[in-house]
């Protein structure tokens, strides 16, 4: 979908090609305009045909008629049927190792603690717990990224641990401006890449886990995220998670479940003395 394709007929200096792209294999037809974009190629002989927004598994026709310099002519024409190839890749990412894959699943460490204050009149301290981030890229194949936006659809589903506060949001870089408000209770985000975004057909998913400064965080977290099928975009009862700018729906997701866990701190106790 959006792809460029040149479609060419051997060249007669002095002769004149007339080319036409339609629905029907007579050439009565046009879709010029509404399904495709034709361009001129190198010379009248050949022509660039963009297949904007045409219906995956239907026949179109190319049509070229040659006329000579006596006025009389010859047509050719081809059968092209267009297939549906978008699809989404789902891995989970280190920030340290910048998008490096790191497999189905992957573990970090919880953030280290600080103590930020302390009372002498009560000999207390104040812990800050930290925040853990966790990194997923979401990569869109099979579309001209030039000329073709893309919506994935997931949920974002993680441990409901006390005392902790997650959020999530999505970037078109690694270290970029994360666009947060992603739903992370287990509802279908549904977010919309545009063309300018990024011609690189990936995006990236943060998700944070807010440990505050009262949560010893003791339980692991598992933060899962998980390309999903859609209802609203599911025209014909397969596994979609998500649609391109012409409304064509995933044909294969790949890799569409990530698990990170960030891994239990120990138990310590307080600290005790003999005196």
């Amino acid at each position: 979908m959006g792809s460029k394709h040149n479609y060419a007929v051997t060249f007669t200096s002095g002769n004149t090609y007339d080319w036409e792209v339609t629905s029907d294999f007579a050439g009565n037809t046009s879709v010029e305009g509404s399904v495709v974009t034709v361009t001129a190629g190198t010379d009248d002989a050949n022509i660039d045909v963009t297949w904007d927004n045409p219906v995956p598994g239907t026949t179109y026709f190319v049509h070229v008629t040659e006329s000579g310099a006596n006025n009389c002519s010859n047509r050719k024409v081809l059968a092209v049927v267009p297939v549906n190839s978008f699809s989404l890749d789902i891995v989970s990412v280190d920030l340290e190792d910048e998008d490096s894959d790191n497999g189905e699943s992957y573990e970090i460490c919880a953030a280290d603690i600080t103590i930020d204050g302390y009372d002498s009149e009560t000999n207390s301290f104040t812990y800050n717990y930290h925040k853990d981030s966790v990194y997923y890229k979401v990569t869109a194949d099979g579309i001209n990224l030039e000329n073709t936006s893309w919506s994935p659809q997931f949920t974002i589903a993680h441990e409901e641990l006390t005392g902790t506060v997650v959020t999530a949001g999505w970037a078109t870089a690694i270290d970029g401006t994360y666009l947060m408000g992603l739903a992370t209770d287990g509802t279908v985000n549904d977010i919309d890449v545009e063309t300018s975004a990024t011609t690189s057909g990936e995006i990236w998913i943060k998700v944070v886990v807010d440990n505050s400064t009262t949560n010893e965080g003791l339980d692991a977290n598992n933060i899962t995220v998980n390309l999903v099928e859609d209802a609203e975009t599911n025209v014909d009862n397969s596994n979609e998670s998500g649609e391109d700018g012409n409304g064509n729906d995933v044909t294969s997701t790949g890799n569409d479940v990530r698990t990170q866990t960030i891994k239990a701190r120990p138990a310590t106790s307080g600290i005790s003395t003999d005196n």
